[in-house]
């Protein structure tokens, strides 16, 4: 299943740091602080996507994709693309949706 990682953050991730080792688990990672766009602005959404369709080679159907989020605001947008949006509260419970969503035994 590929990953993307959407992230707004105020300087760009150094892949040294213990936060930037984990941009290895994603087939993409689109920073706000590179992009000059921040979450909920809808540009940074579609541009996720099509990082990630490239990534991959073919096109991503908004229906495939499932974006979690601890922000309200920032569900919206990805929404109104036709995304599956799962708020992170209690990240059990997120994990939990994210599992049923996908169809993918995420309890190991």
């Amino acid at each position: 299943m590929p990953l993307a990682l959407l992230t707004n953050n105020a300087a760009p991730m150094d892949p040294a740091s213990e936060h930037g080792a984990l941009t290895a688990l994603f087939d993409v990672v689109v920073e706000s602080s590179v992009e000059g766009i921040r979450k909920p602005e809808p540009a940074i959404y579609p541009l996720t996507t099509d990082r990630l369709a490239a990534a991959i080679g073919r096109a991503v159907d908004p229906a495939e994709v499932v974006y979690l989020d601890d922000l309200g605001p920032n569900l919206k947008p990805a929404r109104a693309l036709g995304w599956h949006t799962v708020k992170v509260v209690d990240p059990a419970d997120a994990l939990a949706e994210l599992a049923r969503v996908t169809g993918i035994d995420l309890s190991t």
